[in-house]
């Protein structure tokens, strides 16, 4: 799409998301500090749930509650929710967590957070069973840490999605349905040998050797490039 807008392939380069180069630097925190950390026994299987409001819709607030619903019918998970960000109904959302977390028999299984930082995300994410919502992290570090994510509607529409992605629609049914596929013998031996379609890792350092390489005076006079 790049080269579509004009840009010679000559100076194009594709070295994946430097977003996953961390994984390979981070210190994964093991499960018995994270137990301690966020005050709960974490038993299998675990979901990791974020669901973000999806701009210009507004059934957000709907779609959480089929969530919810769905996330209900495995009562023997255990489910670690992190907040949703600050777009419109982002605070009804929380407001469904924090009464969903209230009901009596989830106070000792369920735990939500405003932000949990990115070692402790990643390292629950490391040991969880599936990755549950609309976060682009299910899509770009689930595949590279062989976890499964179940994709709720169209907020990483056009997005790549390796084969550890499950999609489905924002209802009940559908959702329960795919997180039991995710959670599936048979999806396991499939995640085992997904590929990440973001890369894997070393993106930063391959992009400082290209611009250590290149003369970057001449490669600003540029002309556009006609297809």
């Amino acid at each position: 799409r790049v080269i579509q807008m004009g840009e010679a392939p000559d100076r194009v380069f594709n070295f994946g998301a430097p977003g996953l180069d961390h994984l390979f630097n981070l210190k994964w925190i093991p499960k018995t500090q994270l137990e301690k950390k966020l005050q709960m026994v974490i038993d299998k299987p675990l979901f990791l749930v974020t669901y973000h409001p999806v701009t210009l819709d507004n059934n957000s607030y709907n779609s959480m509650r089929e969530l919810l619903k769905a996330v209900d019918h495995f009562p023997q998970a255990t489910v670690v929710f992190t907040y949703p960000n600050a777009d419109t109904h982002g605070r009804r959302i929380i407001n469904l967590i924090e009464n969903y977390i209230m009901e009596k028999d989830n106070l000792n299984r369920v735990r939500a957070f405003s932000s949990l930082g990115q070692d402790t995300y990643l390292s629950l994410m490391k040991i969880c069973d599936v990755v549950i919502g609309n976060s682009s992290s299910g899509l770009t570090e689930g595949p590279a840490l062989k976890r499964a994510a179940v994709n709720i509607g169209d907020r990483q529409r056009g997005r790549l999605k390796a084969e550890s992605v499950f999609n489905c629609s924002d209802k009940y049914e559908e959702i329960k349905e795919t997180i039991k596929i995710a959670l599936s013998n048979d999806s396991k031996e499939r995640i085992k040998n997904t590929r990440s379609l973001y890369g894997k890792g070393g993106a930063s350092e391959a992009i400082v050797k290209v611009l250590k390489k290149v003369d970057l005076e001449n490669l600003l006079k540029k002309e556009f490039r006609f297809i």
